[in-house]
C-alpha cells in the first residue's frame, strides 16, 4: 500500500482551536498515516504575515501546553515525530521543510490542525494513489467554515476562501524533495521541478479555521489585521454580514466527518 506522510505545523493549538480539535485531527488521520510529522512553535515576528508573536515563550514554543499534548498523544504505532527549534522559526516555510527532511512516505499530505476529511474519502484517495502512482499531486475543493459548525464561505463569492478554488494538499515525495512555498503550497523534487496537479472532485476538505472566537483573535494578531474580531462578532449577530475581503457565508448543506459531530457534542 502507498505510504502517506501527513505533515503539520502547529502553534498554541490548544488555546486557539475549539476544545479537543487538535487531538481529533490527529485521530482522524492516524489509521491512514505511514507517519505524522509535526513542526511546533512560533515563527519569527518580522512583519507582514508574521506579525505579533508576543504570545510565544522566549524560546519560541507554544505557551498553552500544545507541545506537551503532542508528546503525550496516544501513539501505539510510533507514527508521530515532532520537530522543534530553539528560538523562533524563520517562517512557516522553514517549519514545513524541517519535517520534510525526515519524511519517508511516498506522498506528503499537508494537513492543518483544523482540517478534516471523511474517512471514506481518505480511503478512496489513498487506494487511487496506490494504483496510480504516476500522479504527482492531488488538490481538493474545500469548505471553509466561519462563525460556527454550520456555515461556510459562499462558493460563488469569488474570493480566496470560496470552495471553487482548489486546496493544494497531496504531493509525490522522493528523497531531496522540499517545499518551495508554504502559501500557496508548492512542492518540488530535488532538481527543482514542481508537481503537476490532479483536482479531486468536490467537497472533500472541511476547514474549521474560523469557527471559534479564539481563532479570530489569534489570526488578528498574527496577520496584523485589526478587523477580524469585529467581523467575527458582527457576523454572530445575524449570521449573514460580510466576512473577510467581502466574502459571504452560506449554510453548510453537506455532512461532517463523524469525528466533527463528536466535537460538536462536546462543546
Amino acid at each position: 500500500m502507498v505510504k502517506i506522510s501527513f505533515g503539520m505545523i502547529v502553534f498554541n493549538a490548544n488555546s486557539t482551536l475549539p476544545p479537543n480539535m487538535l487531538g481529533a485531527c490527529l485521530s482522524n488521520v492516524y489509521e491512514f498515516a505511514h507517519e505524522i510529522l509535526i513542526s511546533e512553535g512560533a515563527v519569527r515576528p518580522h512583519g507582514g504575515n508574521n506579525g505579533d508573536a508576543t504570545w510565544a515563550s522566549k524560546d519560541g514554543r507554544s505557551t498553552d501546553g500544545t507541545l506537551e499534548f503532542l508528546r503525550n498523544f496516544p501513539d501505539p504505532d510510533n507514527k508521530i515525530k515532532i520537530f522543534t527549534k530553539e528560538g523562533y522559526w524563520d517562517g512557516k516555510l522553514e517549519m514545513c521543510n524541517a519535517y520534510i527532511a525526515e519524511a519517508t512516505g511516498d506522498y506528503i499530505w499537508q494537513l492543518d490542525s483544523d482540517e478534516f476529511y471523511k474517512k471514506s474519502d481518505m480511503e478512496k484517495i489513498i487506494n487511487y494513489l496506490d494504483t496510480n502512482r504516476q500522479i504527482e499531486a492531488v488538490h481538493f475543493y474545500a469548505n471553509h467554515f466561519w462563525g460556527d459548525w454550520n456555515h461556510c464561505c459562499d462558493e460563488f463569492s469569488g474570493t480566496r476562501w470560496a470552495n471553487q478554488i482548489p486546496w493544494m494538499r497531496i504531493f509525490k515525495h522522493s528523497p531531496g524533495s522540499s517545499w518551495k512555498s508554504h502559501a500557496p503550497p508548492v512542492y518540488q523534487d530535488k532538481t527543482g521541478v514542481t508537481m503537476d496537479t490532479l483536482v479531486w472532485g468536490r467537497d472533500h476538505t472541511l476547514g474549521f479555521g474560523n469557527i471559534a472566537r479564539s481563532q479570530a483573535a489569534f489570526k488578528q494578531l498574527y496577520y496584523n489585521n485589526s478587523t477580524l474580531l469585529n467581523l467575527w462578532d458582527k457576523w454572530q449577530e445575524n449570521k449573514s454580514s460580510a466576512l473577510v475581503n467581502g466574502d459571504h457565508s452560506m449554510p453548510f448543506i453537506g455532512t461532517h466527518p463523524e469525528i466533527i459531530y463528536k466535537l460538536m457534542g462536546e462543546e
